[in-house]
C-alpha cells in the first residue's frame, strides 16, 4: 500500500513542476516580447533623429565579405 501512494505522490510533484516551468516559460516570452518591443522603438527613433540630422542614411549597407 505504501508504494502506491509513494508512486502516485511522485507524479503528482512531476505535474506540479511541469505547471511551474510552463508558467515561468509563459512570464519569460512575455518580458522578452515586451522587451524587444521597447528597444525597437528606441533603435528607431534615435535612427530617424540621425537620419534628420544626415548623420546616417535611412538603407543599411551591405557588409563587405
Amino acid at each position: 500500500m505504501k508504494m502506491i501512494q509513494r508512486a502516485k505522490r511522485s507524479g503528482q510533484s512531476l505535474v506540479e513542476y511541469g505547471l511551474v516551468l510552463a508558467l515561468i516559460a509563459i512570464v519569460a516570452i512575455l518580458v522578452v516580447k515586451a522587451v524587444g518591443t521597447q528597444t525597437t522603438s528606441t533603435f528607431d527613433n534615435v535612427q530617424s533623429q540621425m537620419t534628420s540630422q544626415g548623420i546616417a542614411s535611412t538603407a543599411p549597407t551591405a557588409a563587405s565579405s
